[in-house]
């Protein structure tokens, strides 16, 4: 049996995964057991979903069955679907492009009754942060200043992703300031930037800049407390906050930049509250859990959804001794809920399927909204780059690539119309 108000929190990073159980009943700050794993995000697909699921294994080791899973997971990432899309960033998860990895994880933990949901970051650090600090502010901006510059919105303790008065994309970082981006401004690469512009030398990291306790030390941050005043002034002011809470690694230097930020602030109408979280960590995995909780979060169970009659068994034996294969058809087909339903067949038979979405590659970034038009147009809404990045894992053992157009990947393997293996009527 589930314990109602226990879940899972997982913080999935470039170089570690952590995970700790939270108990949602309790309130207040918490202090989370932590379990932690290193995790090689330039690896197989394999590599990465298996380092993922020993630690959900390890935190969940000799525990009641937890209610949810939530796993907080850097974008791009189609959080509803739980598909990766992550690409250009450096590299990293690049190997796992298109990866169904909630249904991957499921598989390798042994949890295909867990919902595992999948949520931004930075929307999983406000939800913790305004937990674990007892936050009341009605208006609240959450910042995550580390490699990145992420951001997230809260009216009376509930997430927003679209306002009037916030950026179309529902974040800062893309936003103009100064020559480029705010993205630009305010992550480590700055502090990297400014202090070799000023001294001709490198640093190793933020935090040994702070430390310098020098006068160029005290001037790099007193510019970038004057940068991001001036850059959150106009917005704080549109959207009536109240609350400003910064978190990341460059918020553990805040008592170096907090008086010139402030300063650039003290003309709104009315004084920000500025909370510097110490644990973002802790907080990510709380909201993470929080999150994964919740009924009516993002999930890809298609719940409710009519099950299409499909000839599994002769789909299973078509793919019996296939390493890679296509599944393709026309649009309008119900493709989560038959992917769902050959996986099972699959898996009765003996067969362990990565599954790759070919959404994924589709040109606008919005992976799981398919632009409107016949198959016969499919192939100019798909982007060639995309393309030639999605690629299975030849160590598994077997790897499907599924949706309209997928045939156009040109992976080795049988090809299969979904259109032919339906039935016309639902069961």
């Amino acid at each position: 049996m589930k314990a109602p108000n226990v879940s899972l929190g997982l913080d999935v990073g470039g170089s570690h995964v952590t995970a700790s159980v939270v108990d949602m009943s309790f309130t207040g700050e918490r202090s989370l057991s932590m379990v932690r794993k290193e995790i090689d995000s330039f690896g197989a697909a394999s590599e990465i979903v298996a380092a993922i699921a020993d630690c959900i294994t390890e935190a969940l080791a000799g525990r009641e069955p937890v209610a949810g899973i939530g796993i907080a997971f850097p974008g791009p990432f189609n959080y509803a679907k739980g598909v990766c899309t992550v690409l250009h960033v450096g590299g990293k998860f690049e190997r796992m492009f298109g990866l169904h990895l909630g249904q991957a994880l499921r598989d390798a933990a042994g949890m295909s009754e867990t919902a595992i949901r999948f949520f931004n970051d930075a929307h999983c650090f406000a939800v913790g942060a305004y937990m674990q600090n007892s936050l009341q502010s009605k208006r609240t901006v959450f910042l995550t200043l580390g490699s990145g510059f992420g951001s997230s919105f809260m009216e009376n303790g509930e997430l927003l992703t679209h306002h009037i008065t916030l950026p179309a994309s529902g974040a800062f970082y893309n936003e103009p300031f100064g020559e480029s981006i705010a993205d630009d401004y305010f992550s480590t690469r700055w502090f990297h930037q400014a202090y070799q512009q000023a001294t001709g030398q490198n640093i190793r990291n933020v935090r040994e800049l702070a430390e310098m306790d020098s006068e160029v030390s005290k001037s790099i941050f007193h510019e970038f407390g004057v940068n991001l005043g001036g850059f959150l002034l106009p917005w704080l002011k549109n959207f009536g906050c109240d609350e400003l809470v910064i978190g990341g690694n460059i918020a553990k230097a805040g008592h170096l930049f907090l008086n010139a930020l402030e300063n650039e602030l003290k003309s709104l109408d009315a004084k920000v509250h500025v909370v510097f979280c110490d644990d973002t960590e802790a907080c990510i995995l709380t909201g993470a859990a929080c999150l994964g909780n919740r009924e009516g979060e993002a999930s890809d169970d298609a719940a409710g959804a009519p099950v299409p009659a499909c000839d599994t068994d002769l789909l299973v034996e078509r793919l019996r001794h296939e390493k890679t294969a296509a599944i393709d058809g026309l649009e309008g087909h119900p493709w989560e809920v038959v992917r769902q339903k050959l996986h099972a067949a699959l898996t009765a038979a003996g067969r362990k399927v990565l599954w790759y979405d070919i959404d994924a590659c589709l040109k606008n970034p919005a992976a799981d909204e398919r632009p409107t038009g016949s198959f016969g147009n499919v192939f100019y809404a798909l982007d060639d780059q995309k393309m030639r990045v999605l690629h299975p894992d030849t160590s598994a053992d077997l790897c499907i690539v599924y949706g309209t157009g997928a045939a156009l990947c040109g992976w080795e393997g049988e090809l299969v119309n979904l259109g032919s293996a339906l039935e016309t009527k639902p069961v």
